[in-house]
């Protein structure tokens, strides 16, 4: 009798620690939810963001879901709840789920190869061996296709699907499959024109029919909103519409919220999953690992993955400029923050958002942070004479061109448009560092790590982490044919249609102050802006941009037409050189 009214007093004590627990951590949910709304606003204001809306998830329930500001300053009208954004890249998020449920329903396998579908895809390359790359490829951006074709990307009404295909004719592969990795809209345009045939239905129906509908995601769609956007506080217009698999979806933080659900550890829907276990499990598992350029890259099957102490943060952001979206979510915990907003200024409200988010998750849970940093060696070498004037050269980079002249043990360089000066420093582990003098000062610029894959050098950023992330290629071909040497001068855009937006003004060709061919490439829409591009000619008519995980044209090919007036093709644009 004793011992059963001892152990009842300790089930009582039990669950009035339990209860008081519970109560702490309800206490800490309430004390955030009080506190979020003016940490937004104030970081909103900050920042200049007009309008935003922002949903919370913990533990799969909704914890915070609100609009903030204005969705159209001029009228007062308020940013809601219900307030439609254009989304940009996080499309490609909806486009990799509703593949993704063709795969987990069995209609299609991921791993055989994409022409298995889209019977009539053709592209031509520069490699040997025949176009294989699968879906998978696809999903992770290790397919070989370049980031997009520039023109037409950006519409005044939109283009059917397929008609990709007939810009693929036209268009190089930049790599093998599973070579390296490259962001790629075309990519997921492919993979929206997939689901179209394998639906037989367009690709738009399918995905409000079989992914928005089911997932309760109502205010989601495709095409124009309302809602205006702004840069630097003033409302600009955006641009009508791009291709629907990677620029062409509107949704709120809340309906993109229940996107992130169907990725939980948890899944709400535990009985009749909208995705297989196993799918889930692998759209959120690092892919291509292996590659011969993957280096640290950190992608799923679509989703940015950045691995922590036990957990992983997913990530997908998309600009629809000057419209921003941003999806954070830790899967093991069934936690999602997602911000939409109209204004180009709110990248950093973004980050502060989720940096506030997880602080308040890490508490909950008790979570660790970061893993530690990779470890490499880091002293200073001196390379061989032969290492140093293999280095040595011009890189074409996501930066600009990269020019390294050895001087001793260390190497001059200097650094895009604006030809900014400095030296890189051998070290351990293929690594230079660069330093750069600002006010006379020397100041360390960033770690730049070297490789050799087959024949080409590559060269790539080495951040505090230990992480690498390629960015480069040497330009290889610098003896230049005297076509491209006669062909130097600037060129102007002749093949615009009546629905292009006028994206580029003028091409400049050149050859530089140390012998490499060069384009610059100047951007009108929807940001003015200039690209400095090294060309590898590798025929009298043909020259390779080196490079990957460019922002724009890394990998493509430049084809020169010698006729009356010179013309070069890149990326879609049909230019011709202008009299002097």
């Amino acid at each position: 009798m004793k011992k059963t009214i001892q152990f009842y007093q300790c089930l009582v004590f039990c669950l009035i620690c339990s209860a008081v627990w519970a109560q702490n951590k309800n206490k800490e949910l309430i004390s955030f939810q009080k506190s979020f709304p003016d940490f937004v606003s104030k970081k909103m204001k900050k920042h200049n963001v007009i309008g935003a809306n922002v949903a919370v998830v913990v533990d799969n329930e909704v914890v915070l879901d609100k609009g903030f500001g204005f969705s159209d300053l001029k009228s007062g009208r308020k940013s809601t709840v219900d307030t439609k954004y254009p989304i940009g890249s996080v499309s490609k998020v909806v486009t990799s789920t509703a593949v993704l449920k063709l795969y987990s329903d069995g209609r299609i396998d991921i791993d055989r190869p994409y022409t298995d579908y889209v019977s009539d895809f053709e592209m031509k390359k520069h490699f040997s061996g025949p176009i294989n790359f699968t879906v998978r490829h696809l999903l992770s951006h290790y397919a070989g296709l370049p980031r997009l074709l520039a023109k037409g990307f950006l519409k005044k009404r939109p283009l059917p699907l397929d008609s990709l295909l007939r810009n693929s004719r036209n268009e190089y592969l930049i790599a093998p499959a599973g070579k390296a990795y490259q962001y790629s809209d075309w990519g997921t345009d492919l993979l929206a024109l997939l689901v179209q045939r394998v639906a037989k239905m367009p690709y738009e129906e399918f995905v409000v029919s079989n992914v928005f509908k089911p997932l309760q995601m109502g205010n989601s769609g495709f095409g124009p909103v309302e809602t205006k956007g702004y840069i630097n506080g003033k409302e600009t217009p955006t641009y009508g519409y791009s291709w629907s698999g990677s620029d062409g979806v509107y949704s709120t933080a809340s309906d993109l919220a229940k996107l992130c659900q169907v990725y939980f550890n948890k899944n709400v829907n535990i009985h009749n999953p909208f995705l297989k276990p196993d799918v889930v499990k692998q759209a959120v598992t690092l892919q291509f690992m292996d590659a011969p350029m993957a280096y640290n890259t950190q992608i799923g099957l679509m989703w940015e993955i950045q691995q922590y102490n036990g957990f992983k943060r997913v990530k997908k952001g998309g600009i629809h400029e000057p419209f921003y979206t941003y999806i954070f979510y830790v899967p093991e915990y069934n936690a999602s923050v997602i911000v939409c907003s109209n204004s180009n200024a709110s990248s950093q409200l973004h980050w502060n958002v989720w940096s506030k988010v997880f602080d308040f998750l890490s508490k909950k849970y008790g979570l660790k942070g970061n893993l530690p940093p990779i470890k490499r060696k880091s002293g200073k070498v001196n390379l061989t004479t032969s290492q140093m004037k293999e280095l040595g050269g011009s890189y074409s980079t996501n930066l600009g061109i990269l020019n390294l002249e050895p001087a001793g043990k260390k190497f001059n360089a200097t650094l895009g448009l604006d030809k900014q000066k400095g030296t890189a420093t051998p070290h351990e582990d293929n690594l230079l560092k660069l330093s750069v003098k600002m006010m006379g000062i020397k100041v360390h610029a960033m770690d730049m790590f070297w490789d050799k894959v087959g024949d080409e050098l590559i060269v790539g950023e080495q951040y505090e982490s230990g992480r690498r992330n390629i960015g480069g290629a040497k330009i290889s071909n610098t003896t230049i044919p005297e076509s491209w040497q006669r062909a130097v001068g600037t060129y102007e855009v002749v093949n615009y249609d009546a629905i292009d937006y006028q994206t580029i003004d003028k091409v400049k060709l050149s050859i530089n102050e140390y012998g490499v061919l060069e384009l610059r490439v100047h951007l009108l829409y929807p940001g003015e802006t200039e690209f400095q591009l090294g060309l590898s000619p590798i025929s009298n008519s043909l020259a390779i941009i080196p490079g990957y995980n460019f922002e724009f044209f890394g990998g493509e090919t430049v084809e020169l037409i010698k006729g009356d007036v010179f013309e070069l093709k890149l990326s879609g644009y049909k230019l011709q050189k202008l009299e002097k």
